[in-house]
């Protein structure tokens, strides 16, 4: 599934603009995030996540060690299956999601692949913070 049909998922299923409008935002990180694993840079992540966070060190350690072993991950978009807003306020906002990792596979350095295991919808909470250039994962 492509990052952007997941989104329409999404918000055809939304209710409240504020959560359509944070449902994009955190999609539209999610899609550089993904080109980070797709890429094997994990300089892209600067812009998802918010310095010091750790959902940053584990994607950097994660993209390290596949491209360590000759490898990247493609398809790594996070399908968003739900998106609520539990708390906003100028410079943070909490949200309540469900996301489920899309069909993602291994790509070797000799061209094979093989799929990652599906993965299950699972619920959390993603806080995002403002940063001088727009938002991030806190």
């Amino acid at each position: 599934m492509e990052w952007w049909s997941a989104w329409v998922m999404v918000l055809s299923s939304l209710v409240g603009s504020d959560d359509v409008r944070w449902a994009t935002v955190l999609g539209e990180l999610d899609h550089v995030r993904a080109e980070a694993f797709a890429t094997a840079d994990p300089r892209l992540l600067d812009g998802v996540y918010a310095v010091g966070s750790a959902g940053r060190e584990v994607d950097t350690a994660t993209i390290d060690d596949y491209a360590r072993r000759g490898a990247h991950v493609v398809g790594a978009d996070l399908a968003l299956l739900s998106c609520r807003v539990e708390d906003a306020s100028v410079d943070r906002v909490r949200l309540a999601v469900v996301d489920q990792l899309d069909s993602a596979r291994i790509v070797w350095s000799d061209g094979t692949s093989r799929a990652l295991p599906r993965d299950r919808p699972t619920q959390r909470v993603v806080t995002l913070v403002r940063a001088a250039d727009g938002w991030r994962i806190g």
